[in-house]
């Protein structure tokens, strides 16, 4: 911890054990330089997310495998998703126990982004499936590492006063990563090569600025080392639902509410292909510019709410708001066959996801069973992020092929109407758990 900051213990763990060895800061502020550290760290492992899920996947997977482009690029996903949800806890939990002098977080938050760049090389470079796959997966693997570690920074650095704030800024810098995507794909839509580079250039080149910036991480004392062993990686993914109810509530919350996300996003660029009969550039266009719409009102929304969350206390009233705009979005374009509907659906969409992922990051902070390993706990809180990636590119085309679509004029071709009716549904069945979020640290809501 860097200055001369007075630090107090947090409140004790729903589970009722003693509170963690190594708390959170409840000082008034963090340092500038680490929330700027944490904002701009989170733009460029979001960069290098960004740009394969936005577009750049699907235009690559349909150069390499055009007759079968949804279940290649479900695959593809898919086992990026695996990837993610296994390796992003088993990040935090090496983390926790990393020792040495530049602390636990920066050597992996370093090594991640660097790594990045050979993972892009390998899928732009890719002219097979299984090749383009096998990049992802290691894209996967190099950006879970540096966001593991670099979630756990909130809970090591920023103080319980402010991490709602911050969480909303940390959202903000994740949504307006985005941003280059959609501005290239509609600058170069054809240039694959290019969309698949960039990101991994952009992680390598800034890792060395995200170094200076987050320095003064502790390294661990020796009173609280422990080793690791393969025992401790295997129970780093899992956690009792009983012992924590709370943390429980959460998790299934980001999981249905990023389910419903995941299901539509990843065939965004077929659903205007196949419903409005676009072409692929024409259709490439329109996801570059609803994509910047969505990205001003994510960034907005996320830094606004984060703000609002911090100074109310009330973050399952926002999780509700957010819960309900995201099903809303998805019910209009369930049943829109005309480009303006798109629009308004992408801004309620994107007030509602910034407020949620602006919240959901101190949510769990506030209901986690312990702070002392939050690198690990918060990996397997991004299980119900990334398993969702997972399992919706592979129910995605099962709900595509129920029936017919009735609206639009390619109805009939792939149901849509049924795509976006799981995803209105999975986003209800969110807010429908929100009560269930108890705890003690939530007394102000």
């Amino acid at each position: 911890m860097t200055g001369t900051l007075r630090k107090t213990p947090p409140p004790a763990p729903a589970t009722g054990s003693a509170a963690p060895v190594r708390p959170a800061a409840d000082e008034q502020h963090a340092p500038r330089r680490v929330v700027a550290g944490l904002v701009f760290t989170e733009l460029l492992i979001g960069i290098g997310f960004a740009m394969p899920l936005v577009a750049s996947l699907s235009l690559k997977v349909n150069e390499v495998a055009p007759h079968a482009r949804e279940s290649v690029l479900a695959s593809v996903i898919a086992a990026g998703a695996v990837a993610s949800f296994i390796l992003n806890p088993v990040f935090g939990h090496l983390s926790d126990r990393t020792t040495g002098r530049f602390g636990r977080r920066r050597p992996w938050i370093l090594g991640g982004l660097v790594a990045g760049l050979p993972a892009a090389a390998v899928m732009a470079t890719a002219t097979s499936a299984v090749q383009l796959g096998l990049g992802w997966v290691l894209a996967q693997a190099a950006y879970n590492a540096a966001l593991a570690a670099l979630a756990a920074v909130i809970a090591d650095r920023i103080p319980a006063s402010q991490q709602a704030t911050v969480s909303g800024l940390f959202g903000a810098a994740q949504f307006a990563s985005v941003f280059p995507a959609f501005l290239l794909i509609g600058l170069i839509p054809h240039n694959t090569t290019l969309l698949l580079i960039i990101p991994g250039v952009a992680g390598a080149a800034g890792a060395f600025v995200s170094w200076a910036l987050l320095r003064g991480d502790e390294a661990v004392p020796a009173s609280e080392r422990h080793p690791v062993s393969l025992r401790s990686v295997f129970t780093s993914l899992l956690f009792d639902p009983r012992t924590s109810p709370a943390f429980t509530a959460v998790w299934l919350q980001r999981f249905l509410l990023q389910g419903a996300n995941a299901l539509i996003g990843t065939f965004g660029l077929y659903y205007l292909m196949s419903r409005l009969q676009m072409s692929t550039a024409e259709a490439a266009a329109l996801v570059s510019a609803t994509g910047m719409l969505a990205v001003v009102g994510n960034v907005v929304s996320a830094a606004v709410f984060g703000k609002l969350a911090s100074r109310t206390g009330a973050y399952r009233a926002f999780v509700v708001a957010s819960g309900l705009l995201m099903a809303l979005s998805m019910a209009i374009k369930m049943l829109s066959a005309s480009v303006w509907p798109i629009y308004f659906s992408t801004a309620i969409a994107a007030i509602g996801l910034g407020a949620f992922y602006a919240v959901d990051m101190a949510l769990v902070l506030r209901v986690m069973p312990t702070s002392a390993d939050a690198a690990r706990w918060l990996g397997v809180f991004n299980i119900a992020k990334a398993l969702p990636q997972s399992i919706a590119p592979l129910l995605a085309p099962v709900l595509l092929a129920l029936g017919t679509d009735p609206i639009g004029p390619a109805a009939g071709d792939k149901n849509y109407f049924a795509l976006y009716l799981g995803g209105t549904l999975a986003a209800l069945a969110a807010v429908a758990l929100t009560p269930l979020i108890r705890h003690p640290g939530l007394a102000r809501d």
